[in-house]
């Protein structure tokens, strides 16, 4: 009757406890190794009116030093690949519909992974509705920036409700490229060179599904300084964002980043404990032990002959006949 008791409580105490609230705990920085690969869906709203759908894959690469304005840091380099098709109307073209691509590289350096260089080049290939003939077109967008960190108010690990402000010396040329059938394309470059600011915040936990699955997350809302804000939605079994929202400054919707595929080892779980190899292993060596015990003990029951002195008057005793 007590021991019924005793696991009766015990029952109950484990049913309070796991139902008791838990205080959230601050979120470490993730561990990045080369091959670690995250796969999105990529929905994008152009201010044309064009939507961009496909896939993008962001891969971490070699680890290396690289000169950053002047300034030598310890960067992973990760490239960025993808593609997709996209459509939408114009005033005064019609309907357009086309295909787009996306290559570059990125480095994040290692102290809070913030990205401190960045080459992108996104293309676009599509058909301007025409008449008599449709008129092909093609626009190329490629982007090169470095960012010196200057100073970080939002560094690792994130605990619950943090804030800050991330300080960077920013280098950006921006490259757009039009060209419509066989006419010569035109270029327009622009360049910034500044020091801006871009205010991070934790707003809560929440339990994100995306195509990957889902996954127990903390919200972080960006404020950049192209405006609008950029909510991101961090795993650390994934060790990334599993959901990734652009909103301009009226709230709007104009992109979206939601986990399709990843690969992170230092989220994956241990191997499981080899429990059938010990079990086997364990009765063998009894078996073994068993089997040394029964044979010594046979031994021990085996008679054994014991010369004794023969008795005083009796004759000698002659040799034993085969």
């Amino acid at each position: 009757m007590r021991r019924q008791l005793a696991v009766l409580l015990l029952a109950v105490a484990l049913a309070l406890t796991a139902a008791a609230p838990r205080a959230s705990a601050a979120v470490e920085k993730p561990r990045y190794a080369k091959g670690d690969y995250w796969t999105y869906a990529t929905n994008l709203s152009v201010v044309l009116g064009l939507v961009l759908e496909g896939n993008t894959t962001v891969a971490v690469g070699d680890l290396g030093t690289i000169s950053v304005q002047g300034e030598d840091v310890s960067a992973f380099e990760v490239s960025v690949e993808g593609g997709g098709g996209f459509g939408g109307s114009i005033p005064g073209f019609g309907n357009l519909s086309g295909t787009w691509s996306v290559t570059g590289s990125e480095h994040w350096e290692t102290t809070s992974w913030r990205p401190v260089r960045s080459f992108l080049r996104l293309t676009a290939d599509g058909v301007v509705p025409s008449d008599p003939f449709p008129i092909s077109f093609t626009i190329q967008f490629v982007n090169e920036t470095t960012r010196r960190v200057l100073s970080d108010a939002f560094p690792w690990p994130i605990a619950p409700g943090a804030a800050g402000e991330v300080r960077a010396r920013w280098n950006v040329t921006q490259n757009v490229t039009v060209g419509f059938g066989g006419a010569p394309p035109e270029s327009t470059e622009t360049r910034l060179v500044a020091e801006l600011s871009t205010e991070y915040r934790e707003n809560g936990t929440a339990r994100i599904t995306v195509p990957a699955g889902a996954f127990d997350a903390i919200r972080i809302e960006e404020r950049g300084p192209e405006g609008g804000v950029r909510v991101h939605a961090y795993a650390a079994r994934v060790g990334n964002d599993v959901l990734e929202e652009d909103l301009n400054e009226t709230g709007g919707r104009i992109a979206t980043s939601a986990l399709k595929e990843f690969r992170y080892r230092a989220g994956e779980p241990p191997p499981p404990f080899p429990w059938l190899t010990v079990v086997v292993v364990a009765l063998a060596v009894v078996a073994a032990v068993l089997g040394a015990a029964l044979v010594l003990r046979r031994r021990k029951r085996e008679p054994v002959e014991v010369w004794m002195p023969p008795e005083k008057g009796s004759p000698p005793e002659g040799p034993r006949s085969p």
